[in-house]
């Protein structure tokens, strides 16, 4: 299928039982189609750790015509030398098969014009592969869409933000839990993301944490566990994508002048810290960081 060897096929055989151990529990809540017989777009490697990203939006013209879509937006900023990575339209109805995603280390899963609350067959979908794959131990990064869906199938609650639209670049506030899981990063009191979303978390699912707050949205990173982090912002996101996406809304008239006008303003007041952000997202997508006993050991 492409998706690279794997470093290690007695932990893949382990993974892939426990897949199929997570399927018979939730059988009947949904079916996953398999990309296995649809063009997917696929990086081999060699050596090293092995991806997907479960594209939940279509790649707008713009994007597809400067980035070649947001597949390879979501690698600038996440892969590294040595791994493999590897696309799903979940978008489309495509999802790994459980063996397929036996094979992989950790998931992507990107933001999107739909609502995370919304009970779409492809988002339904979407949420029975998390509980199965998240009941196997696998990892899982989720950016603004794919953080609130991280959210819902996992026992929370998402809906419409009561303060409506937030667009440009914000100052979010990472809590103390934060600071001691990104403890080697020094995280700074402000971290500038681009934002783009009318939608957020309402309620955490249990056992969850907050990692950062804005004041705009009181959920804007949250944690379950060593394996499943979701931002609200945009890390993957530059200045050009954000106005491609307000200038679009704009001529349908989903948003209004004077929100592009504050989303162009914010951009004059601070820069997003894709740099700090890389490393923050980077870090535990691939699990270099310190676990919650080791942070409990150490305190």
């Amino acid at each position: 299928m492409g998706m690279g060897p794997l470093k290690d096929a007695a932990a893949a055989v382990e993974s892939a039982a426990a897949l199929e151990a997570a399927a018979g529990a939730g059988a009947g809540t949904g079916a996953v189609v398999s990309a296995a017989a649809v063009a997917v777009a696929v990086v081999p490697s060699a050596a090293g750790g092995s991806y997907a990203v479960l594209q939940c939006g279509e790649d707008s013209e713009y994007v597809r015509q400067k980035y070649s879509g947001y597949f390879t937006v979501f690698r600038a900023l996440l892969e590294e030398d040595g791994e493999s990575w590897r696309v799903y339209r979940a978008v489309r109805g495509e999802l790994p098969t459980d063996a397929e995603a036996a094979g992989f280390d950790g998931f992507v899963i990107s933001g999107s014009c739909a609502d995370a609350h919304g009970d779409e067959p492809w988002i339904l979908d979407l949420v029975d592969l998390i509980r199965r794959l998240h009941a196997a131990g696998k990892r899982f990064l989720g950016v603004c869409f794919g953080h609130q869906i991280l959210c819902r199938a996992l026992g929370g609650r998402t809906g419409r933000s009561t303060k409506g639209w937030d667009i440009g670049v914000s100052c979010i506030h990472p809590t103390a839990a934060a600071a001691r899981l990104f403890a080697p990063l020094k995280l700074p009191v402000h971290m500038p993301v681009i934002e783009f979303h009318q939608d957020e978390v309402w309620e955490l699912p249990p056992t969850a944490e907050v990692l950062a707050r804005s004041d705009k949205t009181r959920v804007e990173m949250f944690r379950l566990g060593d394996r499943v982090m979701g931002v609200q912002g945009h890390p993957e996101y530059s200045k050009d994508i954000l106005m491609s996406i307000a200038d679009r809304l704009l001529r349908h008239n989903h948003i209004l002048d004077c929100q592009v006008d504050v989303a162009k303003a914010s951009f004059d007041v601070r820069q997003p810290d894709k740099e700090l952000w890389k490393k923050v997202c980077r870090g535990f997508l691939k699990g270099r960081l310190p676990s919650q006993q080791q942070q409990a050991v150490a305190l």
